[in-house]
C-alpha cells in the first residue's frame, strides 16, 4: 500500500531538523493571523543534552504537523522559508549588519550568544522583527541586482562628491516628498540606514520605503455562502542604496514607476541635487554587436590619442542561461581569429543567445602627456558595467565615451511629453497588445524608433530571432537567420540549405515591452480631461483613472485594453457588473474591436476620440460627453429587451432596467437571440431542447464559464414555468446603483 505524502513543507521540514528544538517550536507556534490553526504543539521541551529525547521531540513536531492540510501548514512554511533565508551564505552577513545598527546592547549581546547563524535568525525574528525585516530588505536588494525587471540604477550629475550617512537624512521631509512624486494616497514610511564597506562594495546608505500600493481588491467567500468583496492595499516596498565614491543610486522595487520617483526624490532632498535640471540617468549596455564581429574601431574622443582597444574575453549564453561559454585570450592576441580557428568560421558567438559578460582592454595616452595608460572595461549583462566603480572621474568619462561612441551604451532620457503626445496612438496600439515581446519589424510598422523607446525606459532589449516563418511553400514555413556578410543584413536559409534572400537585421530584434512604464504614460496623458483623478488598478487589463463631469454628475472613466480578447472581454464583463454601483461610466478601449458595453459602461475606443486641438487635452471631452448622452438609456438595459452584434463573435445583450451583458462566441449570441425573439412573441418559455438546437450541447449553463454562468443564472436567463424551458427575465426590477451615482475618489 502506497504511504500517504506529508504535507510538511521542505522549510519546515529543515527548520525541525536542524534548529535547536525550543526556538524551533517557538517559530512554529507563532499565528498572524485568525485563520491560522493552533497546532497545539507541546509545551514540555526536552533537555538539550538528551539527544533521544531531542530526537523524539523533533519527530513528535513532524507527526503533529502532518495531520494538517497543506494549505494550513502554509504560512509556518513562508516564515520557515524566511528564516532560513536570513542564516544561510550571505543571508547571515545582512542581519548581522543591520543588527550591529539597531540592536541595543542587551539585544545584541544576547544575540551573539546565539550558537550559530539559524538561531540567530530565528532569534533574531521572533525578538526584533522590524530589525529582521530590515536585515531581509537588505539582502534581497543585493539579489535584485541579478533581475533586470525588479532593479535600476541610476547615476547623478553632481558637482562634487556628496558624503552622507543615515543620520544625516531627514526621514520624515524624505516620505512626505515621495508620498507627492508617487501620488500616494497613504502615509508611506522611510528608514535610513549605514552600510559598512565589503570587499565588493564601497561603503553605502541604504533605505527602505515601505508604502501602500493601489487599492485592490479580492472575492471572499463568507461563511453563510454568500460572495463579497474585500478592497485593500498591498503592501510594497522599495529599497535604496546610495554609493556616495560612485555617485550611485540603486533602487530595488516591482515597479519602474516606483523606482524612478524614489531615485529622483532621494537625489532632490538628500543630495540637493535638481532632477528638473539635471535628471537622473540610467545607463543599459547592448552587447549584440559583438554577434557580428568581436573587433573594435579606434573612435576619437577630444583630449584623447586610443591606440588600440581590444576584446580579451567574450561569455556567452548557450540555449539557456543556466549554460555558458567563455572565450578569454592574451592581451597580443586576436580573439576574432581566434573564435574564427577554433569555434569554426561561422563560430558560435554569432548564433549565441545572448553575451553576459564582455572585457575590453584600452590602451591610450592624454593628448600633450606621451605615458601610454591602459583603462580595462568589464560589461557584465545589461545594466552592470565596472566603469561605475572607477574612482578616476577622467578614466570613468573616457570609458563611457568609448562605450557610447562604439553603440553598445544608453542612456536613460525622458521622452519630452509633446512628442509623447505625437506618437500615443501608436503607444495605445503597443500596449494593446497581447504578447509583451514585439519585433523591430513590427516597431518600424508603427513607426516608433526602438532605440529613443529603450532610452525613454518603455522597451528593453530581448536579442535577435534564430527562426522566422516564410509564406512560401518552397521554403518550407520555417527558416533560420544567418549571418550574411553585409552589414545591417541577415539572410535567411530554409529547409536543406535553401536561400531565402536578405532581411534587415533590425526588424529581427526582438524587445521586450516595459508594461507598467508604458501603462504609466498612457495613463499620464489621458489624466488633464479628468476632473477627479484616481489609480485603482481593477485588473491588468482594467484600471480606473477618475471621473468627468457630466451633466451635472460624476461620470467614471476607465481604461481598458486586449478588449478583442473574447475571454477578457468576459472576465472584465463579469467584474465591471459587479461594480454597478458606480453608475454608468465610460470605459476607454485601447481596441478597436470589441463589444460596446462593458457591465453597465459604454465602450469608447480612444483613438477615434482624439481632440483635434493643441491644448492638453489628448482626448475631447465634448466627444465622450456626447457618446455617453447618446449611449447612456443602453447603459441601463434601453427600452426592450434586444441584442445588438458589434462583431461576429461579440454582441451585447439589453435588458431594461438591468446592467448591459457581453456576450461572447455564437453560441451564446444565438442562445440569448432566440431568448430575445420569444420574449417578443409572448411567448418567453423556449424548451432546452429548441434553444440548444444545433449548438452542440443540451444545456445553456455549457455556452458559459461556471463563473460567468453563476453571475447570469436567475438574472438574465432562469427556468421556466414548466420542466425543461428556459426563459428570458425581464420583470426583475431595476439593479441597484444603475442611476446616476456620484463617483468618490477611492484611492
Amino acid at each position: 500500500m502506497a504511504r500517504k505524502a506529508s504535507p510538511i513543507g521542505p522549510h519546515v521540514h529543515c527548520l525541525i531538523e536542524d534548529a535547536r528544538v525550543d526556538l524551533a517550536r517557538a517559530v512554529l507556534a507563532v499565528r498572524e493571523g485568525e485563520n491560522e490553526p493552533d497546532f497545539g504543539l507541546p509545551a514540555e521541551l526536552p533537555d538539550p543534552a538528551d539527544e533521544e529525547a531531542v530526537n523524539e521531540f523533533r519527530q513528535g513536531l513532524l507527526q503533529t504537523l502532518s495531520e494538517y492540510d497543506p494549505d494550513e501548514l502554509r504560512p509556518a512554511e513562508q516564515r520557515s522559508r524566511r528564516v532560513l533565508a536570513l542564516a544561510e551564505g550571505k543571508g547571515i552577513d545582512s542581519l548581522t549588519a543591520i543588527t550591529e545598527q539597531q540592536l541595543t546592547d542587551e539585544q545584541a549581546l544576547e544575540f551573539d550568544r546565539q550558537p550559530d547563524p539559524l538561531c540567530k535568525s530565528i532569534w533574531a525574528f521572533l525578538n526584533a522583527r522590524q530589525t529582521f525585516e530590515d536585515a531581509e530588505s537588505f539582502h534581497f536588494a543585493r539579489k535584485f541586482r541579478d533581475y533586470g525587471k525588479l532593479y535600476d540604477a541610476f547615476e547623478v550629475e553632481l558637482e562634487k562628491a556628496v558624503n552622507l550617512n543615515s543620520g544625516a537624512i531627514d526621514e520624515i521631509a524624505l516620505a512626505g516628498k515621495i508620498m507627492k512624486v508617487l501620488q500616494l494616497k497613504t502615509a508611506c514610511t522611510v528608514k535610513a540606514l549605514d552600510l559598512p564597506a565589503t570587499p565588493a562594495h564601497p561603503a553605502s546608505i541604504m533605505l527602505i520605503v515601505r508604502h501602500g500600493g493601489p487599492l485592490s481588491s479580492v472575492h471572499d467567500h463568507r461563511s453563510d455562502g454568500r460572495r463579497g468583496t474585500i478592497y485593500y492595499r498591498p503592501p510594497n516596498e522599495a529599497t535604496l542604496i546610495y554609493t556616495p565614491a560612485i555617485r550611485q543610486i540603486e533602487v530595488c522595487a516591482d515597479s519602474s514607476v516606483v523606482r524612478q520617483g524614489v531615485a529622483g526624490s532621494f537625489a532632490e532632498e538628500a543630495l540637493g541635487h535638481d532632477v528638473s535640471q539635471k535628471p537622473l540617468t540610467w545607463k543599459r549596455y547592448n552587447l549584440s554587436r559583438f554577434r557580428s564581429s568581436l573587433r573594435l574601431d579606434l573612435p576619437r574622443v577630444s583630449g584623447y590619442e586610443i591606440t588600440a582597444a581590444r576584446v580579451l574575453e567574450a561569455e556567452i549564453r548557450l540555449g539557456s542561461w543556466s549554460r555558458k561559454l567563455l572565450l578569454k585570450v592574451a592581451a597580443d592576441d586576436d580573439i576574432e581569429e581566434v573564435a574564427d580557428r577554433y569555434l569554426k568560421p561561422n563560430n558560435i558567438f554569432r548564433r549565441a543567445d545572448g553575451f553576459s559578460r564582455v572585457g575590453i582592454a584600452v590602451t591610450y595616452n592624454r593628448v600633450g602627456d606621451d605615458k601610454v595608460r591602459t583603462l580595462n572595461i568589464t560589461i557584465s549583462g545589461s545594466k552592470s558595467c565596472n566603469l561605475q566603480s572607477n574612482k578616476d572621474p577622467d578614466e570613468r568619462n573616457l570609458g563611457f565615451a568609448l562605450l557610447d561612441a562604439w553603440g553598445i551604451l544608453s542612456a536613460f532620457k525622458q521622452i519630452e511629453t509633446t512628442d509623447l503626445r505625437g506618437i500615443f496612438p501608436q503607444l495605445v496600439m503597443l500596449h494593446d497588445r497581447t504578447e509583451d515581446d514585439v519585433s523591430g519589424e513590427h516597431l518600424r510598422e508603427l513607426g516608433l524608433d526602438p532605440d529613443r523607446m529603450i532610452q525613454g525606459g518603455l522597451l528593453d532589449r530581448r536579442g535577435r530571432q534564430d527562426i522566422v516563418l516564410i509564406d512560401d511553400d518552397d521554403m518550407g514555413g520555417e527558416a533560420a537567420v544567418k549571418p550574411s556578410g553585409i552589414e545591417g543584413m541577415s539572410r535567411i536559409v530554409g529547409a536543406f540549405g535553401k536561400d531565402g534572400g536578405l532581411r534587415p537585421t533590425s526588424d529581427l530584434e526582438m524587445y521586450e515591452i516595459n508594461r507598467e512604464w508604458l501603462h504609466e504614460t498612457v495613463v499620464g496623458l489621458l489624466k488633464p480631461m479628468l476632473n477627479k483623478s484616481a489609480a485603482q488598478v481593477l485588473d491588468p487589463d482594467l484600471s480606473l483613472l477618475g471621473s468627468m463631469r457630466i451633466d451635472g454628475a460624476d461620470v467614471p472613466i476607465y481604461f481598458a485594453r486586449r478588449l478583442h480578447d473574447l475571454k477578457t472581454i468576459s472576465r472584465l464583463d463579469q467584474l465591471m457588473r459587479a461594480r454597478n454601483a458606480a453608475g454608468v461610466g465610460i470605459v476607454l478601449s485601447a481596441s478597436a474591436e470589441g463589444p460596446a458595453y462593458l457591465g453597465p459602461n459604454l465602450i469608447v475606443h480612444v483613438l477615434s476620440c482624439l481632440s483635434p486641438g493643441a491644448d492638453d487635452l489628448l482626448v475631447s471631452r465634448d466627444a465622450l460627453e456626447l457618446a455617453y448622452r447618446t449611449n447612456r438609456s443602453l447603459a441601463r438595459g434601453g427600452a426592450t429587451p434586444q441584442v445588438l452584434r458589434s462583431g461576429t463573435q461579440s454582441a451585447t445583450l439589453h435588458i431594461p432596467g438591468k446592467a448591459p451583458l457581453a456576450l461572447t462566441g455564437a453560441d451564446q449570441i444565438t442562445l440569448f437571440d432566440r431568448l430575445v425573439a420569444a420574449e417578443k412573441t409572448g411567448s418567453p418559455d423556449v424548451q432546452v431542447k429548441q434553444l440548444m438546437d444545433g449548438l452542440g450541447s443540451r444545456s445553456p449553463q455549457q455556452a458559459f464559464r461556471k463563473e460567468t454562468w453563476d453571475s447570469i443564472r436567475d438574472v438574465y436567463i432562469g427556468a421556466g414555468s414548466k420542466r425543461g424551458y428556459w426563459r428570458l427575465l425581464v420583470d426583475a426590477p431595476p439593479t441597484e446603483g444603475v442611476a446616476e451615482a456620484r463617483v468618490e475618489e477611492t484611492v
